[in-house]
């Protein structure tokens, strides 16, 4: 696999959403990287019972807290079906990465309290310690979103409600791509962004008995978490960043295959 380039002809499986793919893509062709997406997210907005009964109660919170770019995104939606503008709950709003934060930032919410860690567990411990254990907070979320964060608050003292704004599901389509990658071992090494990743590629792997087609690939995680989830299925994760961002997974990417070679 080694060439001019530190990725010279070796084949990365993509498989975050479509949104966030092309981002993961150039990275990877600018070290001479060939990615191959198949997205296995798809987000798409969830309304319930919670959305209709809450507009006269959005301005009782005192922080509203996002976890992830999907959930201010599905956020934002929300308020706009409800005529309601953030500016006018009085609000302060907390951000768990810096990657969320800036775009946040880039869709005029300001940012008042980010961690040092990027993990939903060091949020927790941060916001706590910062808040004294008093405030009131709603976190905007996806369905399959781990509620370490409320549950911890919560438990401090806080209030802390979770609002499911968005679903992830697994398109239609990429299954049977996935499949035919996997079985013609189109793949050098996979990455994975996201637990829910993780669960969408095992629901296909297992569906279509693929087990023997993946047994050797190594494994890219963003995260402790990620890394954690693919490990339970039994993956072979070999590469894992500190700094839990897609430019330090091709970074790990990269030295991973330089001591290959």
């Amino acid at each position: 696999m080694s060439g001019d380039m530190p990725l010279d002809g070796v084949k990365v499986l993509i498989t975050r959403g479509q949104s966030g793919a092309s981002e993961t893509a150039s990275r990877i062709q600018a070290e001479g990287g060939i990615p191959i997406v198949v997205p296995l997210l798809k987000f798409e907005a969830r309304i319930d019972s919670f959305e209709k009964g809450c507009t006269g109660s959005l301005h009782t919170y005192d922080w509203i807290l996002f976890t992830s770019k999907n959930g201010v995104h599905f956020f934002l939606e929300a308020l706009d079906r409800l005529g309601i503008s953030l500016s006018s709950l009085g609000v302060r709003c907390a951000a768990v990465g810096e990657k969320t934060a800036c775009y946040c930032e880039k869709r005029g919410i300001p940012i008042d309290f980010i961690p040092t860690e990027y993990t939903g567990d060091a949020f927790a411990a941060e916001f706590i310690e910062a808040m004294d254990g008093k405030a009131k907070v709603l976190v905007p979320k996806g369905n399959l979103a781990r509620n370490v964060i409320s549950e911890e608050l919560n438990r401090s003292g806080m209030t802390c409600h979770e609002w499911i704004v968005y679903e992830t599901v697994l398109p239609e389509e990429s299954g049977d791509i996935l499949k035919k990658v996997l079985e013609r071992k189109e793949a050098d090494i996979i990455t994975f962004t996201s637990s829910s990743t993780v669960h969408h590629f095992m629901k296909v792997v297992k569906a279509y008995s693929l087990g023997n087609f993946i047994e050797g690939i190594p494994m890219a995680c963003i995260g402790p978490i990620t890394k954690e989830t693919a490990e339970q299925y039994g993956l072979h994760v070999k590469i894992s960043p500190k700094v839990y961002t897609v430019n330090e997974m091709v970074e790990a990417i990269k030295t991973y295959i330089q001591q290959q070679d």
